[in-house]
């Protein structure tokens, strides 16, 4: 097992320290306890934040429990082989990048490895500079992948969620709501007179204008709770888990008030709809959707907000 490493190798991972910010979170899976502890403390001095399993049913619970950039795995691992804890990091969270160290694979296995999705491997014995050089490429991929997710699910111009990533995440919050049974609410806002404005203003002015209002709807949502999602053109919608209706009514005054404070000219109309039981994904948003324009035409209630009975 020392033949896997010079003994400059490990020095370094012995006296090496870091400061200064992570640069990612790995999760190691390895057996061979020197081997473990050696390349845990050879990357944590290089500014990496490291979690290590020393067998499968570890490494899984792990994965669990966190979001890693990179796992490390060696191929032949107890409990588990590496191509499985390969394929539950990357169904747990497909960004994350895996690096397969191998002392006796085949060929085949590690081509089956990479048509899996496997992003690098490195055979044994090995230099910990060329671990360090795979796991920085590795970790690049996965910053770049995330950050194209994140692009796919976000809105250009508000910085809110887009409507895509509406669907998905209301379909999981209503069967989440049902399987807990749980109150789920949501807030369908227009902007009044919109096209009034973008044809008096210009579009600049009317894009500078629904910017404004997606930063007051995002600062009205309860923190760690509520998501805010550009719907339409001038159209937004919350998802309000844990919330009742009064509890909705309540956040949409808050956005009013918000909106009041912020000097925003235009105003909003706001429908509010609570989950039911015979509610499927597309009821319930047609509800949000009747409740708002309730809310448009109700002349005598101006800015107040109505709801589906």
């Amino acid at each position: 097992m020392m033949d896997m490493f010079s003994s400059n190798d490990m020095k370094e991972a012995v006296m090496a320290t870091h400061e200064g910010p992570v640069r990612g979170r790995v999760l190691l899976v390895e057996d061979e306890d020197l081997l473990r502890w050696s390349i845990e403390r050879y990357l944590a001095a290089r500014g990496f934040a490291v979690e290590s399993a020393r067998d499968g049913a570890e490494a899984m619970s792990l994965l669990v429990g966190a979001a890693y950039d990179v796992v490390v795995t060696d191929l032949a691992i107890a409990g588990f082989d590496g191509l499985a804890i390969a394929a539950e990091a990357r169904r747990l969270h497909a960004e994350t990048q895996i690096v397969i160290i191998t002392g006796q694979g085949s060929k085949d296995t590690i081509l089956q490895a990479l048509r899996q999705g496997v992003s690098d491997y490195i055979e044994k014995p090995f230099n910990l500079e060329l671990l360090l050089l795979t796991l920085e490429k590795a970790l690049e991929k996965t910053f770049i992948l995330r950050e194209l997710v994140q692009l796919s699910r976000t809105d250009g111009l508000t910085g809110l969620y887009n409507q895509r990533h509406f669907y998905a995440i209301l379909a999981a919050e209503i069967n989440r709501a049902r399987r807990q049974n749980r109150p789920l609410a949501l807030l369908l806002v227009d902007v009044d007179e919109f096209k009034r404005y973008n044809d008096r203003f210009g579009h600049l002015a009317g894009d500078a204008a629904l910017t404004r209002i997606a930063a007051c709807l995002k600062k009205a949502c309860r923190r760690d709770i509520d998501t805010a999602y550009r719907y339409g053109g001038d159209e937004f919608i919350l998802v309000l888990p844990e919330a009742d209706v009064v509890t909705a009514e309540g956040i949409a005054g808050r956005v009013r008030a918000l909106l009041a404070e912020e000097k925003i000219s235009l105003t909003v109309s706001i429908g509010v709809a609570a989950l039911r039981d015979d509610q499927d994904l597309k009821a319930f948003i047609r509800e949000a959707d009747e409740a708002m324009y309730r809310d448009k035409n109700n002349d005598d209630a101006a800015g107040s907000v109505l709801h589906a009975s």
